[in-house]
């Protein structure tokens, strides 16, 4: 479900220095007023922004471009925007404003459009002033405001003005970090509040962080009612407002013409006689028949296109996919319900803020069995049973029919469900390591391999890509006799087999060889800069890697050394390596398993403690010595 919200930034940020003096830039004054008017049962909704930013130094001039967006739910007016230069006095108007629009790729429709331009003739002690209205059309979307953002902030201040029959909510997130002061004032006929902060600092992203929302200092603003003739009227009092909204949108869904969307639905399950293998077959139907095309046009980016439409040009976005389940599934008596939910990027709950700001997604949930199954079909390649990895831990608003809904949370995936069996044979042969490895992926392991695979191979070969996806042994290694089975099977394990050559790879020291068994040496780059880190680490899923590496020692020689069995156990994360001697092969066996999707900043020590220790593990070799 494609929105713009105006407030948001999407990148996650850290803290910048209070003083400020060792900046490139920052903004003098970020301030909002949101001016709310109702005319009969009318709102009238203005934002006038006023930005005023500095330029510290010369380092960075790349502030000097600037964006503001905006969609068909808001327009943009009177833009002011100049340069001033304090040591000339000289104000230098900007000439040029371009309105772009947002695509990405061709598989992403929006009305989004920016107006872009660029501040001239900046320079070290330049000041940039921007002002303009923004008009809301959709009182559902009155946004937020970030008191901090990528740079700091000298004063952030938001204010809305509304009358006084006119009830607003707000939530703060975060600011516990900053200094907010509130006030509120009355004239004859508004209210007027206002939230200041002064000296916020910058923030700046963190490798593998949760999204910017979890951690800057933000508000989000609704309008809960009005009075009119001394009757409320409820816009977003509560959830059930929310969902009233939500169903009105879902009434105005095209439901004609579903013969054809009826007769493919008798098709693929006629020989099929559990309502769990219908709904099987029928959900990875939509999957490998409909492309993803996502889709934000006004209201076109919340009421799904009918599910006939979406039959018959092949393609949608979420909730074109999740209606064309939902007639499919509901068709051969399977209960299935529209379901709206956020990504992990969102950090809302619906129970403490009734607003389009909690979801950005929608999916189809089925109850077959008393099993309740989430069906995304936007990712093609996650097996029937499992929600895509990114709605994992969500809330999700299942609408049961107009009147009633059902908060329900979508369970994260255990670690057994994301499973990697890795079986190595190895040997020497004129000091090359001759390798023949099987891998058997399922779950988001498998997920992650195919759509990367889909997506990221481009021209690159099967040997050019599998040596920067799996990096195994060294930058030497060579791939021949490469196979994938299961590859377009998405409820059976991936296996992808193949051969490797790996040149220089053991160390040959007098009469003794070195040879470490460790050719794949997974999460190696895992540790956490401790340092200045503000933010928790997100794990996309948790999983386990199994490996069974058997080395046949070459005649003539014996295992003068093999490594002790080392190991780290945690609740949430941990590894175990053994080895064993039998018949003149070695048998390293290696389990390695992730059973968390956040690791907090209290658990760092800890988990960087589990990296040292792997690392550790992972340099072990065996040493064969000549008889």
């Amino acid at each position: 479900m494609s929105k713009y919200f105006f407030f948001f930034l999407l990148v996650p940020f850290f803290c910048w220095s209070q003083d400020f003096s060792d900046e490139d830039y920052i903004y003098l004054k970020r301030h909002e007023h949101i001016k709310i008017s109702l005319n009969d049962d009318k709102f009238d909704i203005v934002q006038n922004i006023t930005e005023q930013g500095k330029f510290i130094s010369s380092k960075n001039l790349y502030y000097a471009n600037e964006s503001i967006g905006y969609s068909s739910f808001s327009e943009i007016k009177d833009i002011e925007a100049f340069t001033y230069i304090p040591s000339t006095d000289k104000k230098i108007e900007v000439d040029y404003i371009e309105t772009k629009q947002e695509f990405d790729n061709m598989v992403f429709y929006s009305d989004d459009e920016f107006k872009s331009f660029i501040f001239p003739a900046v320079a070290k002690g330049a000041e940039t002033h921007l002002n303009y209205k923004r008009i809301i059309k959709e009182p559902r979307f009155l946004g937020g405001f970030n008191f901090a953002i990528h740079v700091p902030t000298k004063s952030a201040q938001l204010s809305v003005e509304f009358p006084k029959n006119v009830e607003i909510g707000y939530v703060e997130f975060n600011t516990e970090s900053i200094k907010l002061d509130f006030k509120k004032e009355e004239t004859a006929t508004s209210n007027i509040y206002t939230w200041s902060a002064s000296n916020t600092e910058g923030f700046e992203g963190e490798d593998d962080s949760e999204a910017a929302m979890y951690y800057l200092p933000h508000m989000l603003l609704y309008i809960k009612s009005y009075k009119i003739n001394d009757k409320k009227v409820n816009v977003l009092n509560d959830l059930s407002d929310l969902y009233k909204w939500y169903v009105s949108l879902i009434d105005q869904v095209d439901t004609n013409e579903l013969d054809n969307v009826y007769n493919i639905t008798d098709e693929i399950t006629k020989s099929l006689t559990s309502k769990k293998d219908k709904a099987r077959a029928i959900f990875e139907w939509v999957q490998n028949n409909i492309n993803y095309i996502a889709f934000g046009d006004g209201y076109g980016g919340f009421i799904p296109t009918g599910a006939a439409s979406t039959y018959e040009t092949r393609y949608g976005d979420c909730k074109a996919m999740s209606n064309l389940l939902y007639e499919m599934l509901n068709h051969v008596d399977i209960e299935a319900y529209r379901t709206w939910i956020g990504s992990r990027n969102k950090p809302y709950s619906y129970y403490k803020v009734p607003t389009t700001s909690v979801d950005d997604h929608m999916i189809t949930t089925a109850i077959i069995e008393n099993d309740t199954i989430f069906l995304d079909a936007t990712d093609s390649y996650v097996p029937f049973g499992m929600p895509s990895a990114f709605i994992q831990n969500k809330e999700a608003l299942m609408g049961i029919d107009k009147n009633n809904y059902k908060i329900i949370k979508v369970p994260a995936q255990n670690a057994n469900k994301s499973i990697t069996d890795i079986t190595t044979h190895m040997r020497l042969e004129n000091g090359t390591v001759k390798v023949s490895e099987k891998r058997t992926l399922k779950g988001y392991d498998k997920v992650e391999f195919v759509s990367d695979y889909i997506y990221k191979k481009d021209t690159k070969t099967e040997e050019e890509y599998l040596n920067t996806t799996l990096a195994l042994g060294n930058n030497k290694t060579k791939y021949t006799n490469i196979s994938k089975t299961n590859f377009d099977n998405k409820g059976i394990p991936l296996i992808l087999e193949y051969d490797l050559d790996i040149d220089s790879y053991t160390r040959n020291i007098g009469d003794k060889i070195y040879i470490n068994l460790n050719i794949d040496r997974s999460l190696s780059n895992s540790d956490v800069e401790i340092e200045g880190r503000k933010f928790s680490k997100k794990i996309d899923y948790q999983f386990e890697k199994h490996f069974t590496t058997h080395f046949q020692i070459p005649d003539g020689y014996k295992a003068s050394y093999i490594p002790d069995e080392m190991s780290f156990e945690d609740s949430n994360y941990g590894f175990d390596i053994k080895y064993e001697l039998k018949d003149n092969v070695i048998t390293q066996t290696k389990s390695i398993y992730i059973k968390t999707l956040s690791v907090k900043t209290d658990d760092f020590e800890n988990w960087n403690r589990f990296i040292k220790s792997l690392l550790k593990a992972y340099k072990k070799s065996i040493i064969l010595e000549q008889i």
